[in-house]
């Protein structure tokens, strides 16, 4: 069985959505980059991928001490307010199931092995059936 998606998985992709939950559920707490792959089972390249893009953007500021690469939110950014709201109201709501989320696929009846697609003329044609006379 598929496990359900949160609000936050179905507006942003997996990995940023994951990197948003783990900095903005305690935006004061800082992180290094280590601890946020333990944290989320995501390779190396994907979180920092992700890190490089967000702090890009001014989500998320970085320092060093020179072992660690540090992230955490952004206080000052105009966005801060709302995605630490949609990462708490994303706790909070109830998550959507899979099957909610897909496409609608129309499904048509199978032939079977074997079996020709028979078509049919259309009703006002006019239907010739001079299959074996001779045309003098």
């Amino acid at each position: 069985m598929k496990p359900k998606r949160t609000i936050l998985e179905i507006l942003f992709p997996k990995v940023r959505a994951e990197v948003l939950r783990l900095l903005f559920t305690t935006p004061q707490k800082q992180r290094y980059v280590r601890e946020l792959i333990r944290l989320s089972g995501l390779a190396l390249c994907t979180i920092q991928d992700e890190l490089r893009k967000l702090s890009a953007m001014g989500i998320l500021t970085s320092w060093s001490d020179g072992y660690h690469r540090f992230y955490s939110a952004n206080r000052h950014h105009p966005l801060f307010s709302d995605l630490l709201h949609i990462v708490q109201l994303s706790a909070r709501l109830p998550r959507t199931k899979y099957s909610a989320l897909d496409r609608r696929r129309y499904l048509r009846p199978r032939r079977r092995r074997g079996q020709r697609r028979i078509g049919s003329l259309p009703s006002d044609r006019l239907v010739k059936w001079h299959l074996f006379s001779r045309s003098k």
